[in-house]
């Protein structure tokens, strides 16, 4: 007993976050040698993400003192930088309507403009940090890099869109939601309701009625990151969390591809902000109402959101029940958080009732012929014992393109490139995450607030990394990440404060430098942000579609009935728009010995010669071949339909 109270004890001096800054400079090195077993990005680079963060912390914790924090620039450059952020702004929007689409120009003027803004909310001086002109700068620049790409699309971007679509249009005919009571979403139809009573109340297509009620929305999540930092940190760096949000890939992807994860990540942040306001700003019964409320909101929305939002509330109550331990706490310091709770805040009630409504929603949702529940376990225990170290792991491959499991035969340059353009800027994220982390386990800055981010970021980067490294992806980890960035947005701001009263100008400089010239630009030009106009259109493919290519969609379906019989094999992730319009029945096109194999009635399309689309060959992985036209539709097959781009053709005998 008594060396066990010895030990606890020196713990109870020790500080938190050098011990886990120490800790992270040892499990980097101990991860390092793994680049030599996978060429991942992740295994290769978050090694040395870790290693450095923890050194610069150590380094900027033997500072005691605080310093006078970042330069800033003279109020009539920060104006003229407002200024030219505006104009930028405008001719971003000239460009997407004079070259309908988000060219490389556009990209690379975006980047610009996201420079500066990030730059001038970094620099100004304090009199000048006007919050109504900063939100302003940040939300056109969300409006006009979403609505760029949604309205220079001929029709919708993504996927799963055109599933969810076709659901609101069959509960629009049926006047009645019995018409998806056989799909997933009929216990959590909320996305699908709003959108058909927007097409009613607007008077509007369903395409415009989406885009101009959840798809206006979308923009405007970064004011509820920056209303939440700002509960937290001075105004500059509320804002920043902010700009760096907006500024987002996996952000911009749910604004573009409007689907129920996008609202179940507009009502998590509503989560988010509420969460915080209870356990940091106030305990008022308004709030938890809220909190109640949007929860509940997003379980009836989004399964895999509902679960995000289940693990950000259990970390919630996990800190409530440390924080009870005298062990964690201490006077506060110099650079301690602005408000933060008395004492911890119970949370079990609120964890007990979301996990009992999303168990009894789960119960009652259809899924592949049994509830969604039982097919969840179902496919959790079959992955938990297929699991194996590196499984999941293949090439140099990153975590969010639709076309992740596609394969190649060699990674070339340029694949590598769009790999690490793609996750550059979240891996500056996780970077700016893990100082944030480090600072508040410093026992004296320990609220309910900072302890539930941290154990929400440690389980979020588990089930998004962790989880996929031995093959287990029953979570959807893709679906994760926007989530996730929130989280690291806040808590990154709350380092780089730290750092930036607590280290030398060149040391915090150096690296805000870098996020300011790198992020934006990064971000911007990411696969997972630019599904509809790829930076790397070899290595990425593109999921939106022209005219002609939707218009062979409607022209066969209309002219040959699916009950005819036959299939119709194409290119992925040409044929899912086919399948998921109920347009026509739909496979790949297989291919043999690396050339693609015509079928019975296949359809070929010119952007198959072009840019990336893919074919699975005989082990059943997808490859992008670039095949010419008479490979897809040799002159020995019937071609039944042509308009240009798209030709369909059928072999001899066919259907």
């Amino acid at each position: 007993m008594t060396m066990l109270s010895s030990v606890y004890d020196r713990l109870q001096r020790a500080e938190l976050d050098v011990l886990a800054a120490a800790l992270g400079v040892v499990l980097a090195l101990a991860l390092f040698p793994l680049r030599f077993l996978s060429s991942q990005i992740f295994i290769v680079t978050l090694p040395i993400l870790l290693g450095v963060g923890s050194l610069l912390y150590l380094a900027a914790a033997r500072g005691r003192g605080t310093t006078n924090g970042l330069p800033t620039l003279a109020p009539s450059l920060v104006r003229l930088i407002s200024a030219g952020v505006f104009f930028g702004l405008a001719v971003m929007v000239v460009l997407a309507v004079v070259q309908g689409e988000r060219s490389i120009l556009f990209m690379d003027i975006g980047g610009v403009v996201g420079t500066l803004l990030l730059g001038q909310i970094l620099l100004a001086p304090d009199d000048e940090l006007r919050p109504s002109v900063f939100l302003a700068e940040i939300l056109v620049y969300s409006f006009v890099v979403r609505f760029a790409a949604l309205y220079t699309a001929p029709g919708y971007i993504g996927i799963d869109i055109w599933s969810h679509t076709t659901f609101v249009q069959m509960i629009l005919q049926a006047d009645s939601l019995s018409a998806i009571n056989d799909i997933k979403y009929y216990a959590s139809p909320l996305f699908h309701l709003l959108t058909a009573a927007s097409t009613h109340l607007l008077d509007l297509s369903l395409r415009n009625a989406l885009y101009l009620s959840i798809g206006v929305v979308m923009p405007l999540v970064p004011i509820l990151v920056y209303g939440t930092a700002r509960l937290l940190v001075p105004l500059r760096w509320a804002l920043t969390a902010g700009a760096l949000y907006a500024m987002g890939d996996q952000v911009v992807r749910w604004g573009i591809h409007l689907i129920p994860t996008s609202l179940g990540l507009l009502f998590f942040l509503a989560c988010l902000y509420c969460l915080v306001r209870i356990t940091h700003a106030s305990e008022r019964w308004r709030d938890f109402g809220l909190l109640v409320l949007f929860s509940t909101a997003v379980i009836l929305t989004h399964q895999v959101s509902s679960f995000i939002m289940l693990v950000l509330l259990f970390a919630g109550f996990v800190a409530q029940v440390l924080l009870r331990f005298d062990f964690f706490t201490e006077d506060p310091d110099p650079l301690s958080f602005s408000g933060g709770a008395s004492s911890p805040v119970n949370l079990a009630g609120l964890v007990g009732f979301n996990l009992g409504l999303i168990v009894f929603t789960w119960s009652l949702t259809p899924y592949q012929g049994d509830t969604f529940l039982e097919t969840v376990i179902n496919y959790l225990v079959l992955n938990l014992f297929n699991a194996g170290f590196l499984q999941g792991v293949g090439g140099s491959g990153g975590s969010a393109g639709a076309s992740g499991a596609a394969g190649s035969a060699g990674q070339t340059f340029f694949s590598q490139l769009s790999t690490y353009v793609t996750e550059a800027g979240f891996l500056m994220l996780i970077f700016a995450g893990l100082i944030g982390c480090l600072t508040v386990l410093n026992r004296s800055r320990a609220t309910q607030t900072t302890y539930t981010f941290v154990g929400a970021i440690v389980a979020m980067l588990f089930v998004v990394l962790g989880l996929p490294l031995v093959g287990i992806e029953s979570f959807v980890p893709g679906r994760w990440f926007a989530y996730l960035y929130a989280l690291l947005a806040i808590i990154g701001v709350l380092g780089f404060r730290h750092l930036a009263n607590r280290t030398s100008l060149k040391v915090v400089g150096v690296i805000l430098l870098l996020f300011v010239l790198v992020y934006p630009n990064v971000m911007l030009m990411s696969n997972d942000g630019a599904m509809d106009s790829p930076a790397f259109p070899d290595q990425h493919e593109r999921l939106s579609y022209t005219e002609q290519e939707l218009a062979a969609v409607d022209t066969y379906s209309s002219a040959r009935s699916s009950q005819q019989g036959g299939e119709l094999y194409t290119d992925l992730p040409y044929g899912t728009v086919w399948e998921r319009t109920n347009a026509y029945p739909a496979e790949p096109l297989p291919a043999e010995e690396g050339r693609p194999v015509p079928q019975g009635i296949t359809a070929y399309r010119e952007y198959q010669s072009q840019s990336a689309s893919y074919f699975p060959n005989e082990q059943d992985v997808a490859t992008n071949l670039d095949p010419s036209k008479t490979e897809v539709c040799p002159p020995t097959t019937n071609y039944v339909y042509a308009n240009g781009e798209v030709t369909i053709c059928s072999l001899p005998g066919a259907n």
